[in-house]
Parts: C-alpha cells; structure tokens; sequence
C-alpha cells in the first residue's frame, strides 16, 4: 500500500482520501503489461517519470521494474516484469521508494534530471536475492498478481490522456501536502499572516511550473534553444518536407515541422489531384523518401490510388475507372504499379472520422513507425467530426483547426488539410479571385493556419482531347513564415496530373504589344534632355 506517513499526512490536512485512482493505474499498467502494443512506454514515459505518480505501493514497484527494463530496451511486459522483480530484494526496492519520497519532500524529486532519476531503478548485485521469499514479487503477491494487471481493462488509445491524468492526481497530492503544512503553521503560529501568504504563493508557483503549460522561459535560455535550432537547420537544411512544386516551395520554403497548410478551392477545381501530386513527390523523392499518411473522407483508397497511378503513370483515369484501358498502355501500367507499390505512402478512407479519433490514429503510427511519419494529409477539413455533433458549423471548424494545429505542434510535423470554400466565391457575373474570407469557417482557419493556398481556375472555355488543359492559378494568400503571392500551373483533367506553367510576360517582344502597354511605359520614362513635352509632334504618353 502507499507510504503510511504520506498518507496519514495527506488524509490529516484534507480530512479525506488523498486524490488517486487505483482504475486508472491498472489501466495505464495493463497497456503495457499485456505486451501486444508496440512502444508503449514511448508513450506514457515523458509524463510518468517517476513512481511516485502512482499511489498503491505495488503499482510504483511494477512502475520501477518497467523503468528499468525500458532503459535497457526490453519491452516491459508481464513476463519480464514478473522476472525482474523475482530477482529484486524487497527491502532494497523500498529503500528506493523512500529515497523518492525523500526527495520529493525536499523539492528535488519532480526537478532532478534524468540521469539523477535513473538511480532509483539502477540495481547494484547486492540489491539481488537468490530466496524467493523476500523478492519483490512474493511481496506482492506472486506472479499472478502481474498477470492480473495484464487482464485489467486498459486502452492502447488511451494510454496519454491516462498518463495525464495520473500525472494530475500526483500534483493535487503534492499540492494539498505542501499547502497542507502551511495550514498547520497558521493553526498554531503566532507570528504575521503576511509571510504565510507569501510562502503559499511561492508553493503554488512552484508546483505551477511542474505543469508545462504554465511555464515561463527568460530569454537567455530561449536565445540558447534558438541558436541551436539555427545550427541544427544549418547542418541540415531540408529539416521541413518539400512539396516538389517549385515556385510554391519557393514561397513557403518547405511545409515546416508545426506547420498547418490549408489548401482550398471549390468542388472539381482538382484540389485531390494537387494534394496528390504534392504527395507523389514527397513518397517517390529519389534521394529521401518520406513517410506520409493520408485521410480520406470522401474518396475510396482505391479511387485514391487510381489517381496516383493516372498522373504519375500518364495514364488516362477514364479508362482506369472504367477498365476499358488500351492494351499498349498495359506495360506502363504494370511499371507504374511496381514503382507504386514502393512508395511509403498510408492511407486511411474513413467517412464518419472525429477530429480526436484521427489525432489518436496520428499519435499511434508515430509510435510504431518509431518517428517515421512526416506529413499528414487530410481530404478534407469540413468532413470530419468534432466532439460534439449538435454543434454549428463554425464551432466545429474551430474546434478542428485547433486541434490539428495543436496536432502539428506535439508530433513535429506538417498537417496538410484540404478546405471548402463558400458559394460567395462563385456570385456575381465572373469569377473573381479568392480570398480568405471564402473558407467556410474562415474565421479559425485563418488564424489557426500557417499557410492558406487558394486553387483558382484562370481559363474558363473548355477544351477537348488527351491532352487539354486548365490553366491554373494558385495563390498564397496567408503565410506565416514567408511571402504571398501566385503561381501557374496547368491541370490535365484527363490524368488528373499537374504541371507547372511558364511565368506570364510582362511585355511582349515582337512590337505587337497593346497601345495601353505602351502608353504605361511612356508614363514611367523620365524626359530627355532638351525634350520638350508640349511641343506639338511629341508623343502621347
């Protein structure tokens, strides 16, 4: 069971039960115990660092053992840790408890690093018996009683917001112990109130900066974390993820790592096939191929890799769809499928996806691909789920835009969304060009965006045969990080494949040039010398 004097302290201060869960500590156990999830521990691990956040006794002995197997990269499941404490002394792993709990009482537990910590769960030879009776695990009740822990409900899922939530009961403890002693203090002292006040405070905003949210960094350790992040970018200047559209990379220099990227336009604009093609250069980049994960909520995967195939293969998607393929083509497509099959690409189609489900889907292909994941591409924004489904439209968007935003910032990558736009964008007599004011939603999307790409369809007469094309205008319209502005591209509808266009003139060579072009050049020449603007054959500007 718990320390005895931490209880009896806690419970005389309060008048209750110390704050804790024994569920939710054979929940987080059970995750772990059980042995079938992939690095659990690199889950739960940065916000459980010590025992002592569990408050049964056997819990934060299991707790050490999982430690120590974790360090020595052995996965800390029922059958290890059963083994492990076979082999401990009982009375050794108490004497590391109360070492923690020492100094927890001295404010040095919760601020020591990891390599002070790691004394807790390092065993010398002494610390390991041969007598099955006095190790750890006869203490606590025998191997069943870790095999139990491993049958105990517990979600995978759910393993971080456990680990919080354990960590929260940790921190009400230490609150009410330490206010709890300055409670004694004004009971039975006689001395001014002004100086328990102040105490209060300081033990409020000490334990304020245990809970990450609340710190406050100075600048001189700020400015040191800036210049490594310069020299890291220094020594490795590709850090963010490309797209492979040249003027668009230009612009934002690479989808940084945090970053959240709307990219909109209206239905059948092609904003799909640009995603696509933004993807196809990522997973087949020739030098450094990334991992990307990709939500559909519209399309079907495999519709999805029709297309993939049609522009990166040049392939009619026509044909594709409806099998009427010619047979000349079938060597392309049977190269095209093989080069396909490479790219390490994941794909998702799911039609009914909150916006926490796929954050769970996100955190846990981290996890097993150890870190590989580096781009998230979500088609589209406005079809998934927020938490509550009663709420209005824009309630949702909001609350969406900030968890993918916030998505971005704790895995350290690029989120990619796909946006709607509003039928304002389409009123009046012709096309105009877009604006952020055109998402629908925009008020969260704006603000919560890194970059917001608008696709604009310049042409609007339709062209026939294989190789037609729209020409394409996209536009940054919002961006954080670097300049705004457009770019072309043209649009083959009948591969689905984008293109980059040449840059518009800014004049015309051959003399033939509007007579308005001419005039705008007069205007902007400075006379020469000796020339008289009002003589009566000087020309018009």
């Amino acid at each position: 069971m718990p320390d005895q004097r931490e209880a009896q302290a806690e419970r005389a201060h309060s008048g209750r039960e110390p704050p804790h869960s024994l569920d939710l500590e054979r929940a987080i156990l059970s995750v772990i115990a059980v042995g079938t999830h992939q690095h659990p521990m690199l889950q739960v691990r940065p916000i459980v660092v010590h025992p002592l956040m569990f408050w049964h006794r056997d819990h934060r002995l299991i707790w050490l053992a999982c430690l120590e197997l974790d360090d020595g990269s052995i996965s800390p499941d029922a059958p290890a840790i059963a083994d492990l404490l076979g082999r401990l002394r009982f009375d050794a792993a108490l004497d590391r408890l109360r070492l923690a709990q020492a100094m927890a009482e001295s404010d040095e537990l919760d601020k020591a690093d990891k390599d002070n910590l790691r004394q807790l769960w390092t065993w010398n030879a002494s610390d390991h018996t041969g007598d099955e009776g006095e190790s750890v695990l006869a203490a606590i009740g025998g191997a069943q009683a870790v095999y139990a822990l491993a049958d105990a409900p517990g979600s995978y899922g759910s393993l971080g917001r456990n680990g919080q939530l354990l960590r929260d009961y940790y921190l009400k403890r230490r609150l009410i112990g330490r206010l709890g002693s300055i409670a004694d203090e004004a009971h039975h002292t006689t001395g001014a109130f002004s100086p328990l006040v102040e105490r209060a405070g300081d033990i409020i905003l000490d334990l304020g900066r245990l809970d990450g949210a609340s710190s406050v960094h100075g600048m001189s350790k700020v400015a040191d974390e800036t210049l490594e992040v310069i020299q890291k970018r220094m020594h490795e200047p590709d850090s963010g993820v490309r797209t492979g559209l040249e003027d668009i990379d230009g612009k934002l220099g690479s989808l940084r790592p945090g970053g959240l990227y709307i990219l909109a336009a209206r239905p059948g604009v092609g904003k799909t096939s640009l995603a696509l093609r933004m993807v196809q250069s990522i997973v087949a980049a020739p030098e450094n191929p990334q991992r990307v994960l990709f939500f559909s909520l519209e399309v079907d995967r495999t519709d999805l890799v029709k297309k993939l195939i049609a522009a990166y293969g040049k392939l009619p998607f026509k044909d594709l769809d409806m099998g009427t393929l010619p047979p000349e083509l079938f060597d392309r497509l049977t190269e095209t499928m093989k080069i396909v099959k490479q790219w390490p690409m994941e794909m998702m189609d799911v039609s009914d996806l909150t916006v926490h489900q796929l954050r769970s889907v996100v955190k846990r292909r981290m996890l097993e691909t150890g870190g590989g994941l580096k781009l998230i591409v979500i088609d589209y924004l406005q079809l998934l789920q927020g938490s509550n489904r009663e709420q209005e439209e824009y309630a949702k968007v909001s609350e969406i835009t900030r968890v993918l935003k916030v998505l971005a910032l704790e895995m350290k990558m690029p989120v990619l969304a796909l946006s709607q736009m509003s039928r304002d964008s389409e009123k009046g007599t012709a096309p105009r060009e877009p604006r952020l004011s055109d998402l629908r939603g925009s008020g969260s999307i704006e603000q919560d965006a890194d970059a917001v790409l608008f696709i604009h369809r310049v042409d609007t007469e339709e062209q026939e045969g294989p190789d037609a094309f729209r020409t394409i205008k996209i536009r940054i319209a919002k961006n954080r990080f670097g300049p705004t502005g457009d770019t072309l591209m043209h649009f083959f509808p009948t591969k689905l494949s984008f293109e980059q266009a040449a840059a518009e003139p800014e004049d015309d060579d051959d003399g033939d040039a509007p007579a308005y072009a001419e005039r705008g050049k007069r205007r902007q020449q400075k006379p020469a010398g000796g020339e008289d603007l009002f003589a009566d054959d000087a020309p018009a500007p």
